[in-house]
Parts: structure tokens; C-alpha cells; sequence
């Protein structure tokens, strides 16, 4: 992925307060990219035949513009980006429309309203859909988050320490002049009733990892030596560890796999649940390679 996001961030709108706190924080990462900020909004196609269908087409995609010019309104005269903000209104639904922009931009933005966690669970969101199924980097702003610049980012590696989204926290940090933390979290075993701190297998499993994704975080601290970096590494419930603590004035990096949805909730993937649960944006990297366009 494009770790500068050149090609243009796009923000997906429906005119509700989080939507808008989406456009302010699209607007700084447009200004602090250097990047084209491109405003969506989308309307859905009732497919029920009625002799009235075409008034309620009408009423819907009216809804749609209007959402698309308050958000082009607020953002007024700033031109993030240094360059014009472009409006896009079209038919579909939100999450498919975004999607597929996605693979021609470098950057998705949206809101998250604040559901509960069974709603979270059984109705899905816009934005879990699209950061599930999307090509390209997703950032989720939920409801109450800080649009401005972080105090600190926070990206959580796998075994595989996630390049993309090493990569991209370290941009984050760079560009908005905050702290970096990495946090490489492993799950307990579940044969051993030894407090992890005590357990000689689990010091030997982290003074290795801590050794290994050392060296692989030094290799970027050389590109980025103004970003203050520090490695945690522990034991546990990933998505427990990497919400631990967070406020509305972070930002939370996480990798992950392309996937459906649905399937991403059924499998309790560390995305998924970081970004329905945070308090403060998610940006969502997807490690395998997109397409160029």
C-alpha cells in the first residue's frame, strides 16, 4: 500500500454527526497527505415495484445530495489537500459504493454510530462491512472520537508483524507528530494455570518475539527517527490488549485479511472486534496486495 496515500482519501457521508466527525477527521489526513478528498454519498434502489416508486427514488436521492452539501459545506474554503473537494452522489448501498472506491483511492473514511454490543453483533455496520470486504485501508471514526491529531498511535502486529500496517502506523505518527506503540499480543495456553509472568516457557516465547520484532521495528525507526517508538509485548486476549486503555484521543492501527462480512463476525476476527469497540479511530490495512488501477 501506498504508505503516503498520493492517490486520494474518500469519505463516505449520510449526513448524521458521525458521519460529519468522519469528514473532519478525512479532512486533516487530507491535509496531512498532501491527498484528494473526494465526498460519497449513496442512496439505496427500492426494488419492490409500487406505482409510487418513482417519488420515493426521488425523496432518497434528494437525502443523498443533501447529505453530500452540508459535508462539502463543512469543510468550506479549506480545500484539504490543497486541492478542490469533489462530490460523488450515486445509487447502492453504502458499504458496496465504498468498496469499490476503494480500490482506486488509498484511503476509505467513515463514521461508526454507537450501537450496543448486540447490535454490534447482530445488525453489522456500514463500516465493519466495508472495512471487512474493502481492497484498500478503512478508517473507522466512531461517535465521540477526536478528529484532530492523535496523542498517540497504536498498531498491533501479528506473528507475521503486519508490513502494511507497520508501514502506515508509522506514517500516522510521522505526519501527525505523536508517539508510536507496537503491540505484538499472543494468546495464553490454555493447559497451563501459571500466571503468564511466572511462566519459564512464556519468558523464552518473549524474549524471543521481543528480540525479533525489535529488529523489525528498528528497520523502521531508521526511516522515521522522530517518531518515539516502544514495543509491548504480552499475553492474552489480543483485541482486550489493544482496547486497553485507549481514549477518544488515540488511533489504533490493525492488519487483516480481506474477508465477507458476515464471516468476520462468525470468526470474532481482531479487527472486527477493535474497530466495533474502540473509542477512538481505526484505520484498518489489509496486508495482501491491491490492485493497481
Amino acid at each position: 500500500m501506498s504508505i503516503t496515500w498520493y492517490r486520494g482519501i474518500v469519505v463516505g457521508v449520510d449526513g448524521s454527526d458521525e458521519s460529519l466527525a468522519a469528514v473532519d477527521w478525512a479532512a486533516r489526513a487530507a491535509d496531512l497527505h498532501d491527498a484528494r478528498l473526494t465526498v460519497v454519498a449513496t442512496y439505496a434502489l427500492p426494488i419492490t415495484p409500487d406505482p409510487g416508486i418513482g417519488d420515493i427514488i426521488g425523496e432518497i436521492r434528494d437525502e443523498a445530495h443533501r447529505a453530500a452539501r452540508v459535508a462539502y459545506e463543512r469543510v468550506g474554503p479549506r480545500r484539504p489537500g490543497h486541492r478542490d473537494v469533489e462530490q460523488i452522489v450515486v445509487p447502492g448501498s453504502a458499504a458496496h459504493v465504498l468498496s469499490e472506491r476503494s480500490g482506486s483511492c488509498d484511503l476509505v473514511v467513515v463514521g461508526r454510530r454507537g450501537l450496543g454490543t448486540l447490535d454490534r453483533l447482530l445488525l453489522g455496520s456500514t463500516s465493519s462491512a466495508l472495512a471487512a470486504s474493502a481492497p484498500g485501508a478503512v478508517a473507522v471514526v466512531p461517535a465521540g472520537a477526536t478528529t484532530g491529531d492523535p496523542r498517540r498511535v497504536r498498531v498491533g502486529v501479528g506473528r507475521d508483524n503486519e508490513p502494511d500496517a507497520l508501514a502506515a502506523a508509522f506514517a500516522e505518527a510521522s505526519a501527525r507528530g505523536c508517539p508510536l506503540e507496537v503491540m505484538h499480543v499472543a494468546g495464553t495456553s490454555p493447559f497451563s494455570t501459571t500466571p503468564p509472568e511466572l511462566d519459564p516457557v512464556a519468558a523464552s516465547w518473549r524474549e524471543a518475539a521481543t528480540s525479533d520484532l525489535a529488529d523489525h521495528v528498528g528497520r523502521w525507526s531508521e526511516k522515521y527517527p522522530q517518531v518515539p517508538c516502544t514495543i509491548v509485548i504480552q499475553r492474552g486476549d489480543p483485541v482486550v490488549a489493544l482496547l486497553r486503555d485507549l481514549s477518544a484521543d488515540d488511533l489504533v492501527v490493525v492488519g487483516g485479511q480481506r474477508h465477507e462480512p458476515v464471516m468476520g463476525r462468525m470468526l470474532h476476527s481482531v479487527p472486527d472486534a477493535v474497530l466495533r469497540s474502540a473509542p477512538c479511530p481505526v484505520l484498518v490495512v489489509h496486508t495482501h496486495d491491491r490492485p493497481n488501477f
